[in-house]
């Protein structure tokens, strides 16, 4: 088995050696761009990742795999960017950062299945289910979302009915 090498960004050093199954992981997880030089025993000079695993990034080569479930990613993103979105003035607070880290860690692994659209048909159960639990987490958001706009829309006319009435909404604000 041969030993693997990378280029580190930040430093321009190598890592390695490794095996091919360690800088593969690292490549799917993002942690090695497609950029990142990559080299092993029988290479004459060094080559990006994204050819190294061009496998992992394209249909050619992915004989016994099978396409993610359709719109797997899509719900990801919207869940991922909804649980931020959601979560900044409970971060405020401090009690929202778990809350603002799912969300982070949501769109990254949306990322990571962006470099490896096939997989074994035995982990499609897995990404089935995976796809309705972020389905469900989405259409959650959607329903409360709707309800948080009608309660606001509710409260308005509430408001403004008070006021036109001449009740006013507070002790003292009816002219009187």
């Amino acid at each position: 088995m041969a030993s693997w090498y990378y280029v580190i960004a930040k430093t321009r050093e190598k890592s390695g050696p490794h095996d091919e199954a360690v800088v593969r992981a690292k490549f799917i997880a993002g942690d090695i761009a497609p950029t990142t030089l990559v080299w092993h025993d029988g290479l004459i000079h060094w080559i990006p990742a994204q050819e190294a695993f061009a496998a992992l990034q394209a249909p050619t080569g992915v004989e016994g795999k099978v396409p993610l479930p359709e719109s797997l990613r899509g719900w990801m993103a919207f869940v991922g960017g909804m649980t931020i979105a959601l979560s900044i003035v409970p971060a405020l607070m401090l009690y929202g950062i778990p809350m603002l880290l799912a969300g982070i860690a949501t769109l990254r692994a949306r990322s990571a299945l962006g470099r490896a659209p096939f997989v074994s048909p035995d982990m499609m159960p897995f990404f089935s289910k995976l796809k309705t639990v972020f389905a469900c987490w989405g259409w959650l958001y959607i329903i409360g979302l709707f309800l948080f706009v009608l309660a606001l829309l509710a409260y308005t006319a509430a408001a403004l009915w008070l006021l036109s009435s001449g009740q006013g909404a507070f002790p003292g604000l009816s002219g009187a």
